[in-house]
């Protein structure tokens, strides 16, 4: 027995209203001298008492034995406790509760209390008691008590036969004698149970659940025993059988409601729980004949009492709640014996029976007659007016062909203001209906004019009154609710009474309006080729309001109250939806007047978001479809073009002319590797006689130029490089070109002759140049005057979606606002607009993958290797990792330098001589390194190698050559016209196997398809720059598969940096996507994010 087991027979006892008053008492702190004393198998409690009241002081005894877990005596000096104890020995005043609640509490905080010289040494609670008690209950084995009970239906009697097993575990025994076992309890002598089981009440107790039952058997057994045997000679207890009469069957199964029992019902087994629950129930309504039939589908529940009791229902034991036993019983009766019952169809008929079956089960299930009879049954009536400024209602009902005002109080009626239920006489009988018992009706009764009310919907409606701010007054309700209140009640409340019954508004009601979607009137008209405009209005507000209304919008107001005090509800979804579109429209945010001036490049978002109140959708919709169906424009490749265009590169064709013709601007964002210089080459050869300038990096610069001369002989084209007297000449006799090629440099260098210069089209490789909208090339690229403006670019976005911003500033400027409005709408704004922002790029980003079209592609196999670093490399790495934490702990350094002891760290991964003069450790990626291109030299492999660090690769070059390994070299001070060289000699040369690039500076603008092996010396921060670099072999042309190797160190900061990488992967995949969000990129990353890299 545990202290809780201990508190709790004497509380189980007590009832709950002396509980609460003996809790109180405790709790005031005004219980004292708690002491304690064990004699035999009791325990003793003794306490005082002091009452607030007067000076008295009570006296507390408590005596619990301990082997049979039962209160024995209780004791108190009160008047109260003086008054009953006669009648019961263990009766319970608040003063024996609160000393128990003392004892308690002192027990488990093992308190040690220190004792006057008067009391020292009688009796103390603490650890001497707490060990005693403990010591007591683990000398005791607890047993556990199953129990079978069969059904017994004599031809004379019907009872109950319960069989007790006890035992721990799965080793029970059945009771031999049940009286033996009673006796042996209260005389607390041992008894034989079965099989060897010996009860010893000194060394066996229960568990206060399973006391409980062995106290029914007690008392049942006391009472019953003599009495039945003489009575019905029905012999109570039979060896280890007890029989339970059918009215003791429902106290019986109170005692046992923690346990799942064995029940035997015709010859049967069932396992079955005891749930104090009503019935799950279920009703079939159907209309035969013109008349009601209520049938039920499911298995009847059978009664196991004469009174409905106790029911046997889905193998369980249900007990059920008093109404629903006394509405169910006639309705089994003659549902058991005619199968159905039938009722008159008629209006009150539903109604009443409705309520009985609501009472009675969970599912009531109607053919198609009766719900349409259902459905058109009078509803309640609200009638909304008002009077001198003050808004009313009155609320109307119908019953049995009557209208009843709600404002009268319902609760105080008599029976003569009541229907009884005009039911057949065998469902009339002791009903209980709306808290009214109609008993054995009379059928001169049924004349009577009585209505029956629905009481609980009534108060349904009151309550729903009452929420909006409606209270009864003398002949209706009066709402008394201020401004927020009378929104809410136009906005919610007239929908939620409509939904309940009928509503009816007087004229004076009708200068209370709020506006909603249905208000709203958005009117869209083309005012120029490039340009829309739109107006609009809401009802009659003037459109000086506006302003304060989308103000109102914008701090996320519930409302907005006009100077006429209608209300505009900007909780709305369609006016929201409104307001967000015009917010989205304007270019500052600021809405003034009733309408906006657009350009045309808005019409997919305007139809998209818009749809709902813009009337002229067929301008928009046609504006769209040439933008987003490009397969349905026909635009014919130049015959001229020396090339045949995949299917794809038509499609990208098609969509530059789409949007150059509707004079709009685009990103060209296929992935690495699909010709997207093709695509451009070909665009521009359909526009000769134009004036176009494309910017590309220098390393690009000749490979553009031979691209033209490869597939557009008749376009002429003027590359401006090299001395600035040859790049004027080019730009003075820029009239003989078709094509003007600049480098980013250049045009920063040259800007100032450009200022003059109109271009039809203005088009820039590798996009990314100019994402980063500070710096000096961006500003002179989006300054170049041209009327149409494409960028081309595989990664739009690298590290964070001002990147996007920047490059859509170049080729629509505006068009994503300016980059203050930007960062606040889509960038501090979370996640909540980027499905706007995905919605207002999609038509001017086209983005392909090589997996979906590139068919006949061969795969790409990317490895990872995970490089273990030499020993003295390893005690290096470590040995500065340390000292780097230790600087880092309290320091206060900012990013660029912890940025400076990042690369530290990946160079001693590389190799410590990159830092650490004289270093002989050697390095553990270089032997890895060597050993994979001698075994791809030795298969023939053509192998490219890329690394950040051209340091790197001049000592890899010198381990090469060491070993007579041919090879290219290549990095940023490669001139242009000498990596196209190397290119070519590469893809053409068998002998050279191997091709060392630098990453930045090779990584984009190489076709190098006759290499199938990439190799990643070292990992970047951003997966896309290596992507873009393994595309220099995995592209249009390869026909072998490509193979891609990363060597990564072990357990280094590089693993860290593949961890970061897949981020970045993620971000860049769901933007080419068009699931935009902001990425956790290295530039990006917190200082606390970056310290994060260091453990």
């Amino acid at each position: 027995m545990n202290l809780k087991e201990l508190i709790e027979i004497v509380l189980i006892k007590c009832p709950s209203l002396i509980r609460m008053e003996g809790k109180k008492i405790y709790k005031k702190g005004v219980v004292f001298d708690i002491k304690s004393k064990k004699i035999d198998n009791s325990y003793n409690i003794y306490g005082k008492v002091k009452d607030e009241n007067n000076s008295n002081d009570y006296y507390t005894h408590i005596r619990i034995n301990m082997a049979k877990g039962i209160l024995e005596k209780t004791k108190c000096s009160c008047d109260d406790f003086i008054n009953n104890a006669s009648y019961k020995k263990e009766f319970l005043c608040p003063h024996i509760i609160a000393t128990m609640y003392k004892f308690y509490d002192l027990a488990v905080k093992n308190l040690k209390y220190k004792i006057n010289k008067q009391n020292k040494g009688k009796y103390i609670i603490g650890n001497t008691i707490l060990n005693e008690i403990i010591k007591y209950n683990n000398l005791k084995e607890k047993l556990n008590i199953s129990i079978k009970l069969n059904h017994i239906n004599n031809s004379d009697l019907e009872y109950y036969e319960a069989h007790f097993k006890i035992g721990k575990g799965n080793i029970m025994y059945s009771i031999n004698s049940l009286d033996d076992f009673i006796q042996g309890r209260i005389q607390e002598i041992k008894v034989f149970i079965n099989n060897g089981l010996v009860y010893n009440s000194k060394i066996h107790y229960f568990s206060m659940e399973d006391e409980k039952i062995i106290k029914f058997i007690e008392e049942y057994i006391s009472i019953n025993k003599e009495i039945l045997n003489k009575q019905i000679n029905l012999k109570i207890v039979d060896g280890g059988k007890l029989r339970i009469l059918s009215s003791a069957l429902e106290r019986f199964l109170d005692t046992i409601n923690h346990k799942t029992i064995k029940f035997k019902y015709e010859y049967i087994d069932y396992n079955s729980k005891i749930i104090h629950k009503d019935l799950p129930l279920s009703f079939t309504l159907k209309e035969i004949d013109g008349k009601f039939s209520l049938s039920t589908k499911k298995q009847f529940p059978i009664p196991l009492t004469q009174k409905g009791e106790v029911y046997f229902y889905n193998n369980n034991l249900y007990i059920p709640s008093k109404i629903q036993r006394e509405l169910y019983k006639p309705f089994y009766k003659y549902l058991k014996k005619q199968g159905n019952i039938l009722f008159n169809k008629d209006e009150k008929t539903i109604r009443e029976l409705m309520i009985i079956l609501n009472r009675i089960c969970q599912v009531i299930t109607f053919d198609e007659k009766v719900k349409n009879f259902v459905s058109n049954l009078i509803v309640p009536k609200f009638y909304f007016y008002k009077e001198s400024e003050q808004i009313l209602c009155r609320v109307k009902l119908y019953y049995a062909q009557e209208y009843f005002e709600l404002i009268r109080d319902v609760r105080n009626k008599s029976l003569s203001n009541f229907i009884k239920i005009n039911l057949p006489p065998t469902i009339r009988e002791n009903l209980y209906i709306n808290n009214i018992v109609c008993e054995n009706f009379k059928e001169e009764d049924l004349n009577d004019k009585i209505i029956i009310r629905d009481l609980e919907k009534e108060e349904k409606i009151v309550m729903e009154l009452g929420k909006f701010k409606f209270i009864k007054g003398e002949n209706s309700f009066l709402f008394i609710g201020e401004e927020n209140d009378l929104y809410n009640f136009l906005s919610k409340g007239l929908k939620k009474f409509k939904n309940i019954g009928e509503s009816t508004f007087e004229d004076s009601f009708n200068s209370l309006v709020l506006y909603d979607l249905n208000s709203i009137e958005v009117h869209i008209t083309e005012t120029s080729e490039e340009w829309l405009n739109l107006s609009y209005n809401i009802g009659n507000v003037p459109k000086r309001e506006f302003k304060n209304i989308f103000k109102a919008f914008k701090h996320n107001k519930s409302f907005y109250k006009t100077k006429d005090n209608s209300f505009i509800d900007l909780e709305d979804d369609g006016i929201r939806n409104f307001l967000s579109l015009l917010d989205d429209l304007s270019f500052n945010g600021d809405i003034s007047g009733d309408s906006i001036k657009i350009h045309k490049n808005r019409a997919y978002y305007i139809q998209n978001k818009g749809e709902a109140f813009i009337k002229e959708k067929d301008l928009l919709k046609n504006i769209s479809n040439k933008i987003m169906n490009i397969n349905d424009n026909y635009y014919e490749v130049p015959k001229n073009l020396n090339a045949t265009l995949r299917e794809y590169q038509i499609a990208g064709y098609k969509w530059m002319k789409i949007l150059s013709n509707m004079r709009f601007g685009g990103i060209l964002a296929d992935e690495m590797g699909l010709g997207k210089t093709i695509q451009t080459i070909s665009f521009l050869l359909s526009e000769k006689g134009s004036k176009s300038l494309i910017v590309t990096p220098t390393s690009l610069i000749y490979n553009w130029q031979d691209e033209f001369q490869r597939f557009a002989k008749d376009l002429k084209i003027g590359v401006i490089h090299g001395s600035k007297e040859d790049r004027i000449k080019v730009l003075d006799n820029r009239n003989e070109y078709d094509v003007l090629i600049t480098t980013y440099g250049t045009l920063r260098n040259d800007f100032d002759l450009y200022k003059d210069i109109i271009f039809d089209f203005c088009i820039i490789d590798e996009g990314q140049n100019i994402k980063n909208p500070l710096a000096q090339n961006t500003d002179s690229v989006k300054k170049i005057n041209s009327k149409v403006r494409f960028a081309l670019t595989g990664t739009p976005i690298e590290n964070n979606l001002m990147e996007l911003w920047s490059i859509f500033d170049f080729i629509m400027p505006g068009y994503l606002y300016n980059e203050e409005r930007f960062q606040d709408k889509f960038i501090n704004a979370g996640e909540e607009n980027i499905d706007k922002l995905k919605t207002l790029i999609r038509p001017f980003i086209l983005r392909r993958e090589k997996k979906d079209v590139l068919k006949d592609l061969p795969n790409k196999i990317e490895k990872k290797f995970l490089v273990e670093m030499t020993m003295r490399q390893n005690i290096i790495y470590k040995a500065y990792m340390k000292s780097i934490k230790d600087k880092l702990k309290n320091s206060k350094e900012d990013k660029i330098a912890i940025f400076s002891y990042l690369t530290k760290l990946r160079q001693l991964c590389l190799d410590p001589s990159l830092i650490i003069d004289d270093y002989k450790g050697g390095s553990g990626k270089f032997k890895i390194a060597m050993e994979l291109i001698r075994e791809g030299v030795n298969e023939g492999k053509k192998i490219l190698l890329f690394s950040q660090f051209t340091s790197v690769l001049k000592n890899i070059s010198k381990l090469l050559e060491k070993e007579d390994i041919e090879y290219f070299y290549l990095d940023g001070a490669t001139n242009a016209s000498e990596r196209i060289k190397l290119v070519n000699e590469f893809n053409k040369n068998c002998n050279i196997k191997l091709f060392l690039i630098s990453l930045k500076a090779g990584g984009t603008g190489l076709n190098l398809t006759s290499a199938n092996l990439v190799i990643h010396f070292d990992p970047w921060w951003n997966p896309a720059i290596e992507d873009q670099a393994t595309d220099r072999a995995h592209r249009i042309g390869q026909k072998n598969l490509v193979e891609v190797i990363k060597l990564v160190c072990k357990e280094t900061i590089e693993e860290k940096i593949i961890m970061l990488q897949e981020d970045k992967k993620e971000l860049i995949n769901n933007i080419m996507n068009n699931d935009l969000k902001s990425g956790n990129l290295i530039n990006t990353l917190s200082k606390e994010e970056i310290l994060d890299l260091f453990t």
